[in-house]
């Protein structure tokens, strides 16, 4: 994924990117909610920038057709606060920044997710029991294959007619989370965490795993609150969620 930085974003606005790297970052904008808000504060800072530039232009040429009527001018109250707006303009660049730039704790919390999905999450069992066996078995290797749309397709296609089948459930959620498709994911992973009747449940730390990628406002506080819950009541997944939990706190 290319990068999303501030000189990313200048240089998109000002033309300068390649058609394959426009092309790139216009897929990440109408994707990626923290993106689209940068590049919103970004025009909404740098047209705050311009309305102080201009002002200031017109105080000086009015002070200048004073001079020229000689007509004594003190100094304004008004010209020390348009140094302070655009320092303010360059404080909220700043902090606008600051919130668009990830925090250190999502980093990490990031890269353990992948870390984890690429040990755990790249092959599928083609071996399975229970209802819808075939099909499962021939989702897996699609799977395996590389072929990750034809194996949710099937996948979903039997959640839909088992939405008891805890593999089904599982499955879809794997390869929606592997496409990014984490909605759908956390959708599969939190039906199957309400199944009680199983001797082994993943569904509340793959949950929980789901929102930490998709890591929207609140996706942290609850995926965190899910992990504390993995842990505490020792449910499948507590070694990896407590190596978790505390890179991200």
């Amino acid at each position: 994924m290319m990068k999303t930085d501030l000189e990313t974003i200048e240089n998109y606005l000002a033309g300068k990117l390649s058609p394959v790297e426009r092309t790139q970052f216009e897929s990440v904008l109408n994707t990626d909610p923290e993106v689209a808000d940068a590049v919103a504060f970004y025009l909404l800072t740098r047209q705050a920038a311009q309305d102080q530039v201009r002002e200031r232009e017109q105080r000086r040429a009015e002070l200048d057709e004073l001079r020229t009527q000689n007509i004594p001018v003190r100094s304004p109250r008004s010209v020390p606060m348009s140094w302070a707006a655009a320092a303010s303009v360059i404080l909220l660049l700043g902090l606008g920044w600051l919130f668009f730039r990830p925090t250190d704790s999502a980093v990490v919390a990031d890269r353990l997710v992948d870390e984890y999905v690429t040990e755990h999450f790249m092959e599928l069992p083609t071996t399975m029991g229970g209802e819808g066996v075939d099909s499962l078995t021939i989702g897996a290797e699609q799977f395996n294959k590389g072929k990750l749309a034809e194996a949710e397709a099937l996948f979903e296609r039997i959640a839909t007619r088992q939405p008891e089948n805890e593999n089904a459930l599982k499955y879809a959620g794997i390869v929606s989370l592997r496409q990014g498709n984490y909605d759908k994911a956390i959708t599969f992973f939190h039906r199957l965490s309400q199944q009680t009747d199983l001797v082994a449940n993943p569904g509340t730390f793959y949950e929980a795993l789901a929102l930490l990628k998709r890591g929207q406002p609140l996706d942290k506080s609850q995926a965190k609150k899910l992990l504390e819950d993995v842990i505490n009541k020792n449910l499948d997944g507590k070694q990896e969620a407590e190596r978790l939990i505390s890179g991200i706190e």
